[in-house]
């Protein structure tokens, strides 16, 4: 059977090697247009991680850019990812397969995730549960393979534009999210803010003003085409803003309108599966 390549818009298109060190090196400061919200939510992973302890499985893993945070700080760590989803952010991986095994332990769906109860100590959903249909699913699931007193550590946004669509379904206050938490039998330790109102106005100002000035036109997916001289030209005033609210962040402390939200949640001892049985097998890679 021939798989055929579907044509997707709105990608990650791999450079050279310089190129990628150099995007690298350029994400990590203001000249990334995207660099507050980047930054903050770097941060509240970093705040999460050291609740992670024993087996970890990492539930939406991606390209893996926790990885490295957490792998020396328990046992093991496994990443599962939708299929789909992996090979809309690398197309190439339908033509080198292979390369999925940097970044993807176990292809799995994760409203049935393919483990048996309290399998895990800690479970890690980084910015996952907006693109489902049904999060509860998934929060019952991940609380099902949680061994009592393992950890849930999730983070989900709040103020960022329609991203990844037709595959953008919610935004989460604190109070659903420890409505949806406890509906699955956790309790929750902790609901923080990401950056607060100045932050998350500098990152959506920045934003504005390179998707109505740097870009040629929108995609179906919500990314936009920028135009290489608009946007070149665009970057420092897109910095200056950045550094600016991020500034203004630093003596304001307004948190009803933030990036978004970090959530730690334990299991407590005693408590039941409350969700589906496990499959009998994971397709692994």
């Amino acid at each position: 059977m021939v798989v055929t390549q579907p044509k997707r818009v709105g990608v990650v298109v791999y450079r050279g090697s310089r190129g990628r060190r150099m995007n690298a090196w350029r994400k990590r400061t203001p000249l990334n247009p995207y660099w507050l919200d980047w930054s903050k939510l770097r941060e509240s992973v970093e705040g999460l991680a050291r609740h992670a302890t024993g087996t970890l499985l990492d539930v939406g893993v991606s390209e893996g850019p926790y990885r490295a945070l957490f792998e020396p700080l328990v046992a093991r760590y496994v990443g599962l990812e939708y299929p789909p989803s992996i090979l809309d952010k690398q197309p190439d991986l339908w033509n080198i397969l292979d390369r999925a095994k940097a970044s993807v332990d176990v292809f799995g769906d994760g409203n049935r995730l393919p483990f048996g109860d309290a399998s895990f100590d800690t479970v890690l959903a980084t910015e996952v549960l907006e693109h489902l249909p049904e999060p509860r699913r998934c929060v019952d699931e991940m609380a099902r393979v949680l061994k009592p007193e393992g950890k849930l550590l999730l983070t989900i946004p709040f103020s960022q534009p329609l991203h990844e669509l037709p595959s953008d379904y919610y935004r989460f206050t604190p109070s659903s999210l420890e409505h949806i938490v406890r509906a699955a039998g956790l309790e929750v330790e902790s609901i923080e803010p990401r950056g607060n109102f100045a932050s998350a106005l500098g990152a959506m100002g920045s934003q504005w003003l390179l998707r109505c000035v740097g870009a040629t036109r929108r995609q179906s997916d919500g990314s936009v085409i920028l135009s290489r001289w608009r946007s070149t030209l665009l970057l420092p005033l897109l910095a200056c803003i950045q550094v600016f609210f991020h500034l203004a962040s630093k003596v304001t402390n307004d948190t009803t309108v933030c990036h978004g939200y970090s959530v730690v949640a334990r299991k407590p001892r005693g408590t039941g599966s409350l969700a589906n049985p496990a499959p009998a097998a994971a397709r692994a890679v």
